[in-house]
């Protein structure tokens, strides 16, 4: 203290103190400097949509009989409006021989990228960040016309959750990639021990039609960030719109400076999809889809050993205790049944009230359920319209079955049950809103993903009654748990053998780009989105180095091969 003091006297007395300031203040200037020229900005562009995309456009003819199949024509996808049945054109699928081209164009472009810096790719996500935020309207639409879904519904689950990947990703995917610095231990400790993440090459991620901007934008963001190039086999049913995408993420690699080829989008039918899985050139598959098509991508790709990640849908329960918050919790999971048509991974398709409050819960559903309203909201006033139409129109057969059979088995139908034909869209491919009450779990409903419009209402008694009727189904992809007592809502979230689980709300998890996403049993294995996905992406090498240059590791004479003392050795 007294040398310190002296210090600071002498200071002040040769009047020192002031270029002290000035030399700080100049630091924090140039650091700031030096910061900011390291931002690298985002870059704005513009891209015209689809004259169809536009509300009201009726050039298209009504098809008599919607179907993505062109009679005759392998190598077309008709593709059609599914909230109206009429034309948006024909699609060419990619051919095998341009597939193998797209793949190896990638794979070029990918030995250049995967030497740019963490910055230069946050430049690419900004510029892609800024045109999604200053063009949602028009993604939405054209999201709503190819997929039949609701305005609404498509700023929900494709503009906002791929803002909130983009956000995340920008922010903290570099400190997921840094080098991982590991403890050598004591045998080692002139070692320094690390993971480092280094890119796998080309990705290809076959994605699912609910959601045709964010299931095909999603990986490309995780997969240029990670260093890799991507490939994805976007769903035939939605092949319309995909060109579209395309030219937005390339348009946004082509700005900043970067080859576009890093990106290549392929459609097609099933011999696509097991020609880029089969491909020895793809260094992994994420797949999004059924258990059924799942076995056939693993299949596929162990013929090259390829990794996988699968997320395989789900048949998600919300537990309803009598004391939780009804006026928070209905609302929510109405939003968990009729948001996008119930199309979604994490819909929710079980809902297990307890029976104290069961007969409440179940008279205040019955009356929302019959209030939807259904349309096609870019051709009716979207004001009027609660609830698009589906993609598959093929599936009503099998929803129906699946309602008919729980009926017959004690359940009560009481809202809807059967397809919807709606007077202004005949065409259209709609299933009118269910409720399904009184529901146990024998019945086939409850073990089987219907991705509609069906509320399933189940009775329970206690924790334990709850968590037996929720395990009786092999899906364990995301869950919810709604009660007034925080530590019970907490204790059952985590006795659910799920991937996700959420305390008094829905599918929240996803919106928090920070975890990771997927489930366990027929649900899938392994993680996107999160740190845990952004390293499925990369391979994840052990590295030693010596701490000291001048410590190394000796070879004992006794263990020096040729050993000169086998005995002693």
């Amino acid at each position: 203290m007294c040398h310190l003091s002296q210090l600071v006297t002498q200071m002040q007395g040769c009047d020192a103190l002031p270029v002290v300031v000035a030399v700080a203040v100049g630091s924090v200037v140039l650091y700031v400097i030096f910061f900011r020229a390291r931002t690298l900005p985002a870059i704005p562009f513009e891209l015209k949509p689809p004259a169809q995309s536009v509300p009201g456009w009726r050039s298209g003819e009504i098809l008599s009989n919607p179907s993505i199949i062109v009679k005759d024509r392998s190598d077309l996808i008709q593709c059609f409006d599914p909230a109206t049945g009429r034309s948006l054109g024909q699609v060419p699928a990619t051919t095998l021989t341009e597939l193998d081209d797209k793949i190896q164009r990638a794979r070029n472009a990918q030995k250049t990228w995967a030497l740019t810096s963490f910055e230069q790719r946050r430049q690419v996500l900004r510029t892609l960040h800024k045109f999604v935020l200053g063009h949602q309207r028009e993604i939405c639409q054209v999201a709503s016309r190819d997929s039949g879904k609701t305005l609404v519904d498509a700023t929900l689950g494709e503009v906002l959750t791929t803002a909130a990947k983009l956000q995340w990703t920008i922010k903290n995917g570099e400190k997921a990639l840094q080098d991982d610095e590991r403890d050598p231990g004591f045998m080692m400790m002139y070692k320094r021990a690390k993971v480092v993440y280094q890119p796998r090459g080309v990705v290809a991620a076959l994605v699912s039609w609910n959601y045709p901007f964010h299931n095909t934008v999603g990986p490309v963001i995780s997969a240029l960030f990670a260093g890799n190039a991507i490939v994805v086999k976007a769903s035939e049913h939605v092949a319309w719109s995909m060109p579209y995408w395309e030219q937005m993420v390339k348009r946004a690699l082509n700005v900043c400076g970067h080859n576009p080829d890093l990106v290549q989008f392929v459609t097609g039918f099933a011999d696509v999809g097991n020609a880029v899985t089969a491909s020895p050139n793809i260094d992994h598959v994420t797949f999004i889809g059924s258990p059924e098509v799942g076995k056939l991508v693993m299949r596929a790709a162990s013929a090259n050993l390829t990794p996988v990640t699968l997320e395989l849908g789900g048949k998600d329960c919300a537990i309803v205790f009598a004391d939780a918050d009804m006026k928070q919790c209905v609302p929510v999971l109405m939003r968990g049944v009729v948001q996008n048509a119930s199309q979604n991974c994490i819909g929710i398709e079980r809902i297990l009230v307890q029976a104290q409050a069961y007969d409440g819960f179940v008279a205040e559903m019955e009356r929302r359920m019959r209030a939807v309203r259904l349309g096609a909201v870019l051709d009716d006033d979207p004001r009027e319209v609660d609830c698009g139409a589906m993609v598959l129109g093929y599936c009503f057969d099998r929803l129906e079955a699946l309602v008919a059979d729980a009926v017959s088995k004690g359940a009560r139908c009481l809202v809807g049950g059967q397809a919807y034909k709606h007077p202004r869209h005949p065409q259209g491919q709609y299933f009118a809103p269910t409720l399904l009450v009184d529901v146990t779990p024998e019945m086939e409903i409850t073990r089987t993903e219907t991705f509609g419009p069906i509320m399933v209402v189940m009775k329970f008694t206690d924790e334990k009654d709850a968590l037996d009727q929720v395990h009786s189904s092999p899906y364990g992809l995301g869950s919810s748990v709604f009660s007034g007592d925080r530590g019970r809502g907490r204790r059952v979230a985590l006795k659910l053998r799920t991937g996700m689980a959420n305390v008094n709300d829905f599918g929240v998890n996803y919106i928090c780009q920070a975890l990771p996403f997927g489930g366990v049993g027929i649900s899938g294995f392994g993680r996107f989105a999160g740190p845990e996905g952004l390293r499925a992406l990369c391979v994840e090498k052990a590295f030693t180095e010596d701490r000291l240059p001048f410590v190394k590791t000796p070879i004992p004479p006794i263990v020096d091969y040729p050993i000169q003392d086998a005995e002693k050795g």
